[in-house]
């Protein structure tokens, strides 16, 4: 098969699904995992892809792609890592929190481990199996329906349960923040539960790396001016610093 070929088949996959993992195009086009790989660099100079590790996501489409969590747990690390660390210094002892889904609100949860006289409220299976060895942390889930390939927990009975708490304070993640200040998901099956927690938080904190920002996901959460404070990365284009100061939102720069 010529590399137009396999071109042509990986972005097709590409624009089925939003990403394509190198090990299974290998698999599938009998080819080696560097000539996958060295497909996607072509795509990528031509703009039609941007690269991960162990694959690639598609780019120049209107919303941004949801991806698998294995997939959204290899991005920037280094970056969540950052914004985690950041995130649990405004945690203290015996506070109640939120951690929302995702792979940064994961590092956090990491970050917590070791903590004591904490509890944490999450609809996310992995922070809870992460969390469950600490007796200290008074762990509480959502309940809800799982969903396959994000370990997130969904549904009437989590936004309900998240309707009847107080915390003090809410940690959200997010797939997208639109130059025009809203905060939206890909998926919007996520955005009732999103919208509970923030109800449910006398602070909100959204914790997002610099690649969800300038980007516009399918259904709106709510708007970043609504929120109490941003912990981002420092990839952060400067003119976000001068949108934070027109909202009056006060932003964390790691």
């Amino acid at each position: 098969m010529l590399s137009e070929e396999r071109q042509v088949i990986l972005l097709r996959e590409l624009q089925t699904k939003g990403y394509a993992q190198v090990n299974e195009m290998a698999d599938r086009l009998q080819v080696t995992p560097i000539t996958i790989r060295r497909d996607f660099a072509a795509l990528e100079q031509q703009g039609k892809c941007s690269r991960t590790r162990g694959g690639a996501v598609l780019t120049g489409q209107g919303t941004t792609p949801e991806l698998p969590y294995d997939i959204k747990a290899q991005q920037h690390i280094p970056e969540k890592q950052r914004i985690a660390q950041a995130a649990a210094a405004y945690i203290h002892e015996g506070d109640i929190i939120i951690l929302d889904s995702g792979s940064t609100t994961f590092q956090l949860a990491r970050q917590l481990l070791p903590r004591r006289q904490l509890t944490v409220v999450t609809n996310d299976l992995k922070i809870a199996s992460l969390l469950a060895v600490n007796p200290s942390i008074t762990l509480i889930c959502t309940g809800g329906a799982s969903r396959a390939n994000v370990y997130t927990l969904l549904g009437s009975q989590t936004e309900q349960f998240l309707k009847t708490i107080r915390v003090d304070k809410t940690f959200l993640g997010a797939d997208a923040i639109h130059p025009d200040g809203i905060v939206s998901n890909v998926n919007l099956d996520e955005v009732a539960i999103k919208q509970a927690m923030l109800s449910a938080g006398s602070q909100r904190i959204l914790l997002a790396d610099s690649s969800k920002f300038g980007v516009q996901g399918f259904a709106r959460v709510c708007e970043i001016k609504d929120l109490d404070l941003v912990i981002t990365d420092d990839g952060l284009e400067k003119e976000w610093l001068q949108r934070f100061d027109n909202w009056t939102l006060k932003a964390e720069i790691v």
